[in-house]
């Protein structure tokens, strides 16, 4: 197969995760995969670095008319002159243009993932969110298939009137290399109980929807609280990090709050940590959840998206927090660092979810979306 990936930026998040993973594991397949990004960035030189060949055409991640026209004129030649079998979107922006110019071109499969729909998110006007839902519901008429990477995400695409019968749940998914054995794990345990301070830790963009002023707040709690062995590490970019530098700052939270920028390597990072928060108010499923997870590393998230789905499937674990629930973010905090045998029970109870996000399975039921024959 001729497999054509489409994705608005190049930075490392969720999305850009998924879309290297799948496109490595079709690769590896020997399937012909190509990657068009909407701006340079380090994705590019991941894929360059699995030889996955890449081309960029610029992809304004707001609405801007003339680049927008653009970016769709380019990308409709395109994939008009490669003669691509699938065109599989990723991204809000690149799944609308790609999907257009996958439809122009009359693509057999015009496939688009929702990396968590932008109508789901509660911080939009109600103006804004039918503008948005009303753009998905056009351009899903025009897709072949919308693959939602969470059931949440299913059942509001549902319920707003997308067509079930093109959607389909695929779960994200982790190499099964970036998940610690059991005597790797141990080992991990016995350094962080010898740890002089507990590490709550934060992976991601920097951007309005991952609500880092909740986490600032619950920051301030253990400020007050005099948590003097503790320190909070936050991971990633993107652009809120200025203001958010500026509020640490102006809330007198420099010894307490460290900024430590993108890092290459995140598992390394992670096992240094004992409990990771997640403060989002619109998710699909955080990629970041899965890779704590695959290190046998206590979350405490906010009840969003697919988190449950991963975590608390049942509704029996009573491990996740409302969001903006500062006061019950900080005590589920509090119980994990505190005590080191109640650290690692969840611990260990994360580890073993992690078997069942895999890239492979990802890989596998993408693969039955390839392959099934369309509907006439």
């Amino acid at each position: 197969m001729k497999i054509l990936y489409v994705i608005t930026g190049a930075d490392i998040g969720g999305a850009q995760n998924h879309l290297l993973y799948l496109s490595e594991w079709f690769h590896k397949q020997g399937h012909d995969v190509h990657v068009v990004l909407g701006e340079e960035g380090p994705l590019q030189e991941a894929l360059a670095h699995n030889q996955i060949n890449t081309t960029v055409i610029p992809i304004p991640r707001t609405i801007h008319l003339r680049k927008d026209l653009q970016a769709l004129m380019k990308l409709f030649l395109f994939m008009k002159k490669g003669n691509y079998d699938i065109v599989h979107s990723h991204s809000s922006k690149a799944g609308i243009l790609a999907r257009f110019a996958g439809f122009l071109n009359r693509m057999n499969k015009n496939i688009y993932t929702a990396h968590g729909f932008v109508f789901t998110d509660p911080t939009l006007s109600k103006k804004k969110s039918m503008f948005y839902l009303s753009l998905e519901k056009a351009f899903s008429l025009i897709s072949t298939d919308i693959i939602t990477v969470s059931a949440f995400d299913y059942q509001h695409g549902s319920d707003k009137g997308i067509n079930e019968e093109k959607m389909t749940v695929i779960h994200n998914g982790i190499p099964k290399n970036s998940i610690l054995s059991m005597a790797d794990w141990k080992t991990k345990q016995r350094h962080l109980r010898e740890q002089d301070k507990r590490i709550i830790g934060f992976v991601g963009r920097f951007s309005s929807e991952k609500n880092l002023d909740m986490l600032l707040r619950v920051a301030e709690r253990f400020k007050k609280e005099s948590h003097e062995k503790l320190e909070f590490w936050l991971l990633g970019d993107g652009p809120l990090f200025t203001h958010y530098q500026t509020e640490i700052k102006k809330r007198s939270l420099e010894s307490l709050v460290h900024l430590k920028g993108s890092q290459g390597n995140v598992a390394e990072w992670l096992d240094r940590m004992h409990a990771m928060i997640i403060t989002s108010h619109k998710e699909g499923l955080p990629y970041v959840l899965l890779e704590a997870c695959g290190r046998g590393l206590p979350v405490v998230s906010t009840d969003v998206g697919g988190v449950k789905e991963v975590v608390d499937p049942l509704g029996t674990e009573n491990l996740l927090v409302s969001i903006n629930d500062d006061l019950d973010m900080y005590n589920r905090l509090v119980a994990i660092i505190s005590d080191d045998k109640e650290r690692e029970q969840i611990g260990l109870y994360f580890l073993s979810l992690a078997g069942s996000f895999t890239v492979e399975q990802m890989g596998s039921k993408t693969n039955e979306i390839y392959t099934k024959k369309r509907k006439r």
